[in-house]
């Protein structure tokens, strides 16, 4: 089992977010979701893990497991939509396989996948039509991103030590297919555009 840790700047940005959440921009998020089985299995894990530890932060919002590919601030009036429905339409499915777990601290137990070049161009084709219009989240900057699905968040440090010892008892790489690709707003979770890839 890997442990994947990123740097400190990394990771204060990511933790100070939900504080910051009132004050910035209007957001939306390009998400990438899994097959039905993945998603049930990230599912259970991150119930199991709100049962251990007793924060249920990750669950709050009623977000399903995913990964974000960008997160954007709206600085105008310009229809996230609109502007990203063309490329999105345009994108194919392709596997990924999450090998380890890892921690943005000091708070958010992730599971990460092997970075791929599908994986990779994705991003590179969502970057390209969102960057001009749209500004990207600190953390979500082309060429900087690191992708994850989070399982927990906001933990104090008992509390990712707990996360981290429960989810790698029985961990395994998990194998996944990749089925849609979404707009969605996370506060409140709202999604905008549902994209089948394939």
């Amino acid at each position: 089992m890997e442990f994947v840790q990123t740097d400190i700047m990394q990771t204060e940005s990511m933790q100070t977010e939900p504080i910051q959440r009132e004050e910035q921009k209007p957001q939306f998020d390009v998400i990438l979701r899994f097959d039905r089985q993945t998603e049930e299995h990230f599912d259970a894990l991150i119930e199991r893990l709100a049962q251990v530890t007793g924060n249920t932060t990750r669950l709050c919002n009623g977000q399903p497991p995913h990964v974000s590919m960008g997160i954007f601030d709206i600085v105008d009036d310009s229809d996230p939509v609109r502007v990203m429905e063309g490329v999105l339409r345009g994108l194919q499915p392709f596997s990924v396989t999450f090998d380890a777990l890892g921690a943005f601290l000091p708070g958010t137990l992730i599971a990460a996948p092997i970075m791929t070049d599908e994986m990779i161009a994705m991003n590179r084709a969502i970057h390209t039509a969102a960057d001009p219009i749209f500004v990207p989240s600190r953390q979500y900057v082309y060429g900087t991103w690191v992708p994850h699905l989070t399982l927990a968040a906001e933990l104090t440090h008992a509390e990712l030590v707990q996360a981290f010892d429960a989810a790698g008892i029985d961990w395994k790489p998990l194998s996944a297919r990749t089925v849609s690709i979404l707009v969605v707003h996370h506060f409140p979770y709202t999604e905008e555009l549902v994209v089948p890839l394939g």
